[in-house]
């Protein structure tokens, strides 16, 4: 049995807070809806990207389509999580609505997502099936050209939400749009090979001054962006409440002894881990190279 936490809850609570900027017009088309609780809203703009997938092992990648009535900040249309958090802190506050769509590209398969949503941000959603006939979730590929992806998604039936405040949504839509690279692994660091790496020590660095709920040091560990980021997200919740939320998140993923570091030219995804019996835990941490150093990111 797997059991896992997708992303660090400290970078999502950073990467969230994220300000935006005025958009340009995306790089695809898409025409279609969303309905939810009996009101249908037009889906007017479009963002894909590839992205690892954490729930398998491997190097395996998903196609992660954004569909959405409001386009994404210029400084977001590039391949990491960011947007989808960016999109579920706009959901929350009643500023965006749309769906993330995960396909896999080997099989066209589409099974799994998360919706915007004004009561929970980003409520993930999922549906499999042994027969093609049982399929809720369906995605028709279309042809295109080697970056890019079009098609149709339709359901089958509504899907119910989390609570009542969600209700029942469904969505369908045509598309085509690039789909935005991951840049290639130039490195894969396991075992002790990857607890020696500076990428490591840098989450380390980060995780520790959190325990310590020392801002100066914490601020050290991050590149500028994050540093501003931090500094909204103490403004917001408040000094005392962000470093015990930071704190405690922070003694947490401090468990988790093993380590993968994952090095993409001056990114790095840095992912620790905690393996027991039946289950497996993970949290995914990204650091950049800033001024020749590793440092926390976005």
């Amino acid at each position: 049995m797997f059991s896992g936490r997708l992303v660090a809850p400290l970078v999502v609570l950073l990467a969230a807070m994220a300000p935006g900027m005025a958009a340009a017009e995306p790089d695809g088309k898409v025409e279609g809806w969303l309905e939810a609780k009996g009101k249908r809203i037009p889906l007017t703009h479009i963002f894909a990207a590839m992205e690892s997938d954490v729930l398998e092992r491997g190097d395996k990648e998903n196609v992660v389509i954004l569909l959405s009535d409001k386009p994404l900040p210029p400084e977001l249309r590039k391949a990491a999580k960011d947007y989808t958090l960016w999109a579920g802190e706009q959901a929350r506050a009643g500023e965006m609505q749309g769906v993330v769509i995960v396909i896999d590209p080997e099989t066209n398969v589409w099974s799994r997502g998360q919706r915007l949503s004004k009561a929970h941000g980003l409520t993930f959603y999922s549906h499999t099936s042994t027969s093609p006939e049982g399929l809720l979730l369906r995605f028709d590929r279309a042809e295109a050209g080697k970056t890019e992806i079009a098609g149709k998604v339709t359901m089958r039936e509504p899907m119910r939400g989390i609570d009542e405040s969600d209700g029942p949504w469904q969505v369908e839509a045509t598309f085509r749009t690039t789909v935005v690279q991951q840049d290639p692994i130039t490195a894969k660091l396991t075992g002790a090979e990857a607890l020696k790496s500076p990428q490591y020590k840098a989450v380390m660095a980060f995780l520790q001054a959190c325990k310590r709920k020392d801002v100066e040091q914490i601020k050290k560990t991050m590149d500028s962006g994050s540093q501003a980021t931090f500094a909204e997200m103490i403004a917001e919740l408040g000094r005392a409440d962000a470093l015990k939320m930071m704190a405690e998140m922070a003694a947490e993923s401090l468990k988790m002894k093993d380590a993968e570091v994952i090095v993409r030219g001056s990114t790095a995804e840095v992912k620790l881990k905690r393996t027991g019996k039946n289950s497996r835990e993970e949290v995914a941490m990204k650091v950049a190279l800033d001024g020749g150093t590793w440092k926390m990111t976005r």
